[in-house]
């Protein structure tokens, strides 16, 4: 009776129960980092758009809207005698789709409007306290403990405390401000946003505990990746070392925090896999293929 869902519930449940587990333990993500950052938004897309197309199932009353092939082959044919159906399967797919997106959407605008609110308290106290510094391209701050960090916003701004000008070597400090240069440059708050927001909405899925953790630490060696173009691993780890007490607002990006260990030995070690970025693309491409069998169930249903 309810064949019609394999193909949205198989998808559903694979991406949010089975493959998180695979993407945490794959070998490949720390090596591949922006590759499996993308999979783990592909994953939270799919989820939502399988929950949005079994709502649609379930809700359409239309002649051939409970199979699911169908139901895409008629949103995508423009026949003249079937115009008007063809209308009423954009809208209510449309709408089931909007449905099964609220929730997330939602968090995101919480997130979004309380980290705004943090980082304009966060600015306006650097205004106060904060030097501009030319030769930096920062903001300095008296501090004693050594820390190095990013507020995004309409006006980014990097902070480096004046520990860490005391503390790091001039390679350790260029090294630190290209990561942080390179968080605002791929907008990685917002990535960052996303992920806490959809991990929130659904923590008692595997899916969303593992979205919440992995994404930011995948975020953080993505901009160790790029700041490794101006300086070694040596003084980066360095850098991190000395930074691991630092301690930042919410809303910021920082070099050092509770990731700092699995980032230092990622770093200094010496065995690598090799072709990670191949590895880590070939094993996404059998997860897309492992709904096949779920797409020829559902058809021969």
């Amino acid at each position: 009776m309810f064949h019609h869902l394999v193909l949205p519930l198989g998808i559903a449940l694979g991406s949010a129960l089975l493959a998180p587990g695979l993407l945490a333990r794959a070998r490949w993500a720390p090596h591949a980092p922006r590759l499996a950052i993308a999979g783990w938004l592909t994953l939270a897309v799919l989820m939502t758009a399988a929950v949005g197309l079994g709502l649609a199932q379930l809700l359409l009353p239309l002649a051939g809207a409970h199979d699911t092939m169908a139901l895409i082959v008629a949103c995508t044919t423009a026949e003249d005698d079937a115009a008007q159906p063809n209308g009423r399967l954009y809208l209510l797919l449309g709408a089931s789709l909007a449905a099964a997106a609220l929730w997330p959407v939602q968090a995101l605008a919480r997130e979004h409007r309380r980290t705004r609110r943090a980082r304009m308290r966060h600015a306006d106290l650097l205004r106060l306290v904060g030097r501009r510094s030319a030769p930096l391209g920062a903001v300095v701050i008296e501090h004693a403990v050594p820390t190095v960090y990013c507020l995004p916003g309409r006006s980014p701004q990097i902070v480096v405390s004046s520990g860490a000008v005391r503390t790091l070597s001039r390679r350790q400090l260029d090294v630190a401000l290209a990561h942080e240069r390179a968080h605002l440059r791929g907008r990685h708050h917002w990535l960052s946003a996303a992920a806490h927001a959809f991990g929130t909405s659904f923590r008692w899925l595997p899916l969303g505990r593992h979205l919440r953790r992995e994404v930011p630490l995948l975020l953080e060696m993505a901009a160790d990746d790029r700041a490794l173009r101006h300086g070694s691993r040596q003084a980066l780890a360095a850098a991190l070392y000395e930074m691991a007490a630092g301690q930042v607002d919410r809303g910021t990006l920082s070099l050092s925090g509770s990731s700092t260990v699995v980032r230092v030995r990622r770093l200094l070690t010496t065995e690598r896999p090799r072709r990670a970025a191949a590895h880590g693309a070939l094993t996404m491409l059998a997860y897309c293929l492992a709904a096949v069998p779920l797409l020829v169930t559902c058809c021969a249903l």
